[in-house]
């Protein structure tokens, strides 16, 4: 069987995109888990035309909240044309309901305990309208089928060693999405780390680890990143700010290469993270956990809110000012 695996988005520019920075995990990931009998196509909208024609005998979606329209138009052109639509994300696990008035069929929850029998039914022409995904226990995943990626992303490599987090930040929809903390063999990541097949020496030498939480196990990302200092890679993930009170932790960073983290900092006000359920974040602290990864030569990235509560115009207006205050390299609202 023939399957398109398309990942959804919205271009935020009238003239699309030439380039991108990094390609989500979850087509090539899909690729890599489905069952070599069948031919398998990823298409990321962000770079990529989308081919209404396919020959694809299935068109499975993926994508967020904010591309949902997006891809019930494609899903309902697909159709249109014969082509049965199956559909999953984080969208698709929120409003199963919804999304089945546009697609034939939804998996719920994480995709690899039923994305291969999804395709045995869709193949046998028994097809149901709900799949429900357990969480994946991490062990004997695949490297990602980077090689089905259009070579136009700066950072192709991206690898997944854990999945989930144990905060239960009120506005975050990890905790229900991927339960739980789990992590992956350390040998099975360094084996994806180590997969140096594209064209720029950039590409080969760069790693996006596509976690929610990367650091929150000690013992297990000090043993990740001991050994990775071998392979002489630089990369990037997100992380809560506490990791900066660990000196050893940030040595192994250095060590191994990373250049830059991204933390959820979301305000300056104490009571905005309190109400949020933020418990690790603390505004005091965020000047000197910067400086601390600063000195090892590692730029922060850092999301915030505007928006909480207790905010005011006045909040909102000081958050620039803290920015440059706490020494934030790039910032995110």
């Amino acid at each position: 069987m023939k399957v398109d695996v398309i990942v959804v988005y919205v271009q935020r520019y009238r003239k699309g995109h030439e380039l991108d920075f990094v390609p989500p995990l979850t087509g090539i990931h899909l690729a890599a888990i489905t069952p070599p009998r069948h031919r398998v196509r990823v298409i990321h909208q962000q770079l990529q035309a989308i081919d209404l024609g396919t020959d694809a005998d299935l068109i499975a979606l993926s994508f967020f909240s904010g591309f949902a329209p997006e891809a019930f138009r494609l899903a309902g052109l697909f159709r249109a044309r014969g082509k049965r639509v199956v559909a999953g994300g984080p969208h698709v696990t929120y409003d199963p309901e919804g999304t089945l008035r546009h697609v034939d069929s939804v998996v719920i929850g994480e995709a690899e305990s039923v994305w291969a029998e999804m395709l045995d039914d869709a193949e046998a022409g028994r097809l149901r309208p709900v799949y429900h995904g357990s969480p994946c226990d991490m062990k004997g995943l695949p490297t990602p089928r980077y090689d089905l990626l259009p070579p136009r992303f700066f950072v192709p490599r991206v690898v997944q060693a854990t999945r989930g987090c144990p905060f239960r930040c009120s506005f975050c929809t990890v905790p229900t999405l991927n339960p739980g903390f789990r992590m992956r063999p350390v040998d099975e990541v360094l084996a994806d780390v180590a997969y140096d097949r594209f064209p720029h020496w950039w590409q080969r030498k760069v790693v996006w680890f596509w976690d929610d939480n990367l650091t929150i196990n000690r013992p297990y990302i000090k043993e990740l990143l001991a050994r990775m200092v071998p392979l002489r890679r630089w990369w990037l993930t997100q992380a809560s700010l506490d990791l900066a009170r660990d000196d050893e932790l940030l040595a192994l960073m250095e060590a191994s290469g990373c250049i830059g983290i991204f933390f959820g900092l979301e305000t300056f006000t104490a009571e905005s993270l309190a109400h949020a359920n933020k418990r690790q974040n603390r505004v005091a602290w965020y000047s000197e956990a910067i400086a601390r990864l600063h000195r090892r030569g590692i730029a922060v990235m850092a999301g915030f809110i505007a928006g909480f509560d207790g905010d005011t115009p006045e909040t909102v207006e000081r958050m620039a000012d803290n920015l440059y205050t706490i020494g934030v390299d790039v910032p995110f609202l």
